[in-house]
């Protein structure tokens, strides 16, 4: 740890002094101390620095300037141009192997150039903070202490009635608290803001008791340190106030960054007291030393302060080192190997040493020029981290609502239950598209901070206008396409939903079904046009590109016309509609989707079919408008037919006044006989439902004609074989012979005698005059069975 700890501090010096070396060539850094009186320098220098400063500032006076520095560089000297011909000839000579090494020479000797004006400048850097320190010295405590008495009422004064105001503030504070649902996150940020406003009213009633104080002290305006103060508390507090919105530490429902309650508190104990250190230090102590003491003094105040704060930051840094890098590599360790992780997961891993060098820059800086040269460190800082901090508070909202998604009363959505699924399906993306927008812009408030980019310029130019107005355009297309796919969307959903308004028919919901459809192509169309037009594509071509491409494609995909147009004539003719029950071809089923060019079929096992409109020769509906169930009922040919039309009439009265009897549109239709079968005779009536409702209704009737035959004896046949012997011109049939097996003699008893006797004549056969058999029922004499056993 300690090895990398070295490394890391060479390392950070090897990036922070040659920065260091070119202060003093930066505009205004120079490496005074910036004491020095500005009468020093003469007028002519004075003039000469504005005549320059002018000339930089135009543009063609600097281009002009340019031109003349590379002609002069440039220009041969007299009596230079032979040698420098005959030197260019004997460059031509060398070699590649003669080149290296002069150019490695060059490369080292330029490194350790640089490495020696960093070290002197380190040299000089720290000789600065040594003369800073000396001013100690002069610091006048008695003189400081006299000036701070008259003070002390009014810090009093502000510092309680702070501490009493915000205790005041608490209930207020709690309601707030209250009132987040914990699901919109543009709720909570409001509520924060008004939080915030809450505590900001404090600080400003708390300074204003504290002039207040002054004025009943000094019976008149405060005194200039009494108003040092003042403003200190003043701006002092409301960057601690900024950083408490950020941070949060006390409010955990209001908190918006991924900040646990001990972290929060954490990080915001210590910047605060590392802000109203710098913020007291500089806005108020450092100037009542000045003016009690010496300038000397009130810079040695400064650079305690200052490199007070400038330890406590390199310790938070290397303390925190190992947590904030955890943090940041979270996502990555947890499987997630999008772009976004990967690159914090990598910037988990250096963090700390841009952290470490940005400090020591800032340092450096500093104590090289404490005046204008930290005054440009310090607005592009504060800029910096203004940016990012309301660009990621931004871009945290927005991944809380592409998270989260967007959220719909309870009452509209059982209106539209597709809304809010429709409005999540769109709004995440738009999100996404903003939140990149938003990294951009603080990118560019970040670069332009630290005048690598003229931001300003850059916006203002031709090129980034047209691109600006062209994506705003087409993101505004975009946006108002959506809003009319979903006001067409929901109010075709909401004339669909059965809970509200009238019941739609079969028809309505075919034809809005399909009205959406070509809606939604259409628009989709005309949305894509005119977004190619917002970002400078001319769409003319295309329009008659795509009537070429419409025609080969007419040409090429004649099934598909032959679909749009056979099912626009099916429509026509209100052929099917969804719900319905049809038959097309040899499949049948439940309509559940119509197209333009298909429909889509739910047979009675669930399988889905999907036909085209071209293969449908014949469509069989069985629900439109009404519907019949045929009632045949077989009964045997001994039944008498005019008592089972009244068995039927009476099970359809039954079923009419059962569950079923709303189903029922019309009276029984006795039809009459139907039919004569081979062993039943087939009575038919009709009863005529609403469209879908015969196979219920069927199913009731039957199992109630069924009782009804069953109490009145009435058969209902079943199939069955009647076998009738042939006859001969007397009217006897001839005998019929059964060939049965032979009995086991083993498993049966001994037939006693009478019995022998009897199987003996019942087995005889007889003869007619004219020699037929005579069966042996027909024999006149009787066989005694004998006694039974």
């Amino acid at each position: 740890m300690i090895r990398r700890a070295a490394w890391a501090f060479v390392l950070v010096l090897l990036t922070v002094l040659p920065a260091a070396a070119q202060l003093p060539t930066l505009p205004g850094l120079s490496g005074t101390t910036g004491s020095a009186p500005a009468a020093d320098r003469s007028a002519e220098d004075r003039q000469s620095l504005d005549d320059l400063i002018g000339i930089l500032e135009n543009e063609a006076t600097r281009n002009r300037l340019i031109e003349s520095l590379k002609a002069s560089a440039y220009r041969p000297a007299d009596g230079q141009s032979s040698g420098s011909t005959q030197a260019g000839a004997e460059a031509g000579d060398e070699t590649i192997v003669d080149s290296v090494p002069a150019y490695l020479a060059d490369t080292v000797r330029g490194s350790v150039e640089a490495v020696r004006e960093t070290v002197v400048q380190f040299g000089e850097i720290a000789g600065q903070g040594a003369n800073f320190l000396a001013g100690a010295q002069w610091i006048d405590l008695p003189r400081i202490w006299l000036a701070l008495q008259p003070i002390l009422i009014v810090i009093v004064v502000v510092i309680a009635t702070r501490l009493a105001l915000r205790f005041a503030a608490r209930p207020i504070e709690r309601w707030i608290v209250s009132r987040d649902d914990r699901r919109s996150p543009l709720r909570r940020l409001l509520l924060l803001a008004l939080a915030t406003i809450v505590d900001g009213a404090t600080i400003v009633l708390a300074a204003a008791c504290g002039h207040l104080a002054a004025l009943w002290q000094q019976g008149g305006p405060p005194t200039f340190n009494q108003a040092l103060f003042l403003n200190a508390f003043v701006l002092t507090e409301m960057i601690r106030l900024g950083l408490a919105a950020f941070v949060v530490p006390r409010h955990r429902p209001l908190r918006l960054t991924p900040f646990s309650d001990g972290q929060a508190a954490y990080w915001y104990r210590r910047l605060a007291l590392l802000v109203s250190l710098l913020g007291y230090t500089f806005l108020f102590v450092a100037p009542i030393v000045q003016t009690n003491s010496s300038i000397a003094a009130s810079n040695a105040v400064r650079f305690i302060a200052v490199t007070l704060v400038f330890v406590s930051m390199l310790t938070l840094i290397v303390v925190n080192t190992h947590h904030v890098g955890g943090r940041l590599q979270r996502a990555y360790r947890n499987g997630d190997h999008s772009f976004q992780a990967r690159f914090y997961a990598f910037l988990g891993t250096i963090w700390y040493l841009p952290a470490i060098s940005f400090i020591f820059a800032l340092y450096a800086v500093w104590l090289s020029s404490p005046r204008s040269g930290f005054q440009f460190m310090l607005s592009a800082s504060l800029r910096s981290v203004a940016a990012m901090a309301i660009g990621g508070l931004i871009v945290t909202i927005l991944s809380r609502f592409i998270v989260q998604g967007f959220r719909i009363p309870e009452g509209t959505k059982a209106r539209f239950p597709l809304l809010e699924r429709r409005i999540n399906s769109f709004i995440p993306r738009l999100l996404l598209v903003l939140r990149v927008l938003v990294i951009l812009i603080v990118l560019g408030v970040i670069l332009d901070a630290w005048s690598i980019l003229d931001f300003a310029n850059v916006l203002q130019s031709d090129l980034t206008g047209r691109a600006m107005r062209g994506t705003l355009g087409a993101l505004l297309i975009l946006f108002l396409g959506f809003v009319a796919y979903l006001v067409v969307s929901s109010w075709v959903e909401y004339r669909l939903n059965p809970n509200y308004g009238s019941v739609p028919t079969s028809r309505e919901r075919t034809l809005l079904a399909l009205f959406r459809n070509a809606f939604t192509v259409a628009l989709a169309v005309i949305v894509m046009m005119l977004v190619l037009s917002q970002l400078g594509i001319d769409i003319a071509p295309l329009l008659a590109g795509a009537g070429v491409v419409g025609l080969a494609i007419g040409f090429g995909a004649q099934k598909l016309v032959q679909d749009i147009i056979t099912g626009a004539f099916i429509q026509i003719e209100n052929a099917l509609n969804e719900g319905d029950v049809v038959q097309l071809g040899s499949v049948s089923g439940v309509v559940e989707k119509l197209t333009i060019r298909s429909v889509s079929l739910r047979s009675l096992d669930g399988t889905y079919h999907l036909i085209p409109f071209s293969s449908v020769d014949q469509v069989s509906n069985m629900t439109k408008d009404f519907s019949n169930f045929v009632a045949d009922v077989a009964v045997a040919y001994r039944e008498d037919v005019e008592e089972v039309k009244a068995a039927m009439q009476e099970a359809f009265d039954r079923v009419r006044s059962g569950e079923q009897g709303i189903n029922i549109i019309a009276d029984f239709e006795m039809l009459g006989v139907e039919m004569l079968g081979d062993n039943a005779v087939t009575v038919r009536g009709r009863i005529r439902t609403l469209p879908g409702k015969q196979w219920p209704v069927g199913r009731i009737y039957r199992q109630v004609i069924k009782t009804l035959l069953d109490e009145r004896g009435i058969e209902i046949p079943f199939p069955q074989t009647t076998v009738w012997f042939g006859e001969n011109k007397n009217h006897e049939a001839a005998p019929l012979r059964i060939a049965q097996p032979a009995p086991d003699p083993a498993s049966e008893p001994a037939p006693r005698a009478d019995e022998r006797r009897r199987d003996a004549s019942l087995h005889t056969l007889e003869r007619n005059p004219d020699g037929t058999l005579i069966p042996p029922s027909s024999r006149e004499d009787d066989v005694d069975d004998g006694p039974q056993r």
